[in-house]
C-alpha cells in the first residue's frame, strides 16, 4: 500500500511538473501583479523544474507517505520546494500533526526553511 502511494505521488508531482511547465511557455500574456500574487501563495504547480528543488520536494514528500502516523490528508499536502523552502499548503487533523508534517519536512536534507501555510480542519 505505501509502495503504490509512494508511486502515485510520485507520478502526480511528475504530471503536475510537466503541466507546469507547459503553462509556462504559453501564458506569455500573463500580468506581473498575476505572478506575483501566485508566488506569495505556492502551489504545486509553482514547483521550480531544477533537479535541486525537484528532489527536495520528492523527498519530503516521500517522509511524510511513509509517516503512518499521520493521517491521509497529511500525507497529501501540497509541498512546494525552491531555493531550500519547502511551502505545505493543505488540511491536516489537528496542531500537533500540523507541527509533524512540518517537522518532517525540515529533517529532510536541503530544507532551509518551512513555509507551514497547512490549516487544521475542526
Amino acid at each position: 500500500m505505501k509502495r503504490v502511494m509512494l508511486v502515485l505521488s510520485s507520478l502526480l508531482i511528475v504530471l503536475m511538473l510537466a503541466a507546469c511547465s507547459k503553462s509556462d511557455r504559453t501564458s506569455s500574456s500573463t500580468s506581473p501583479s498575476d505572478k506575483q500574487m501566485a508566488s506569495k501563495v505556492p502551489t504545486a504547480s509553482d514547483q521550480p523544474t531544477n533537479e535541486v528543488d525537484t528532489k527536495v520536494a520528492q523527498d519530503v514528500r516521500q517522509a511524510l507517505t511513509s509517516d503512518s502516523s499521520l493521517s491521509t490528508a497529511a500525507q497529501n499536502v501540497t509541498v512546494v520546494a525552491s531555493n531550500g523552502t519547502v511551502t505545505l499548503r493543505g488540511s491536516v487533523k489537528d496542531s500537533s500533526e500540523k507541527q509533524k508534517v512540518a517537522d518532517k519536512a525540515m529533517q529532510v536534507a536541503g530544507v532551509s526553511n518551512v513555509d507551514n501555510q497547512l490549516t487544521v480542519t475542526q
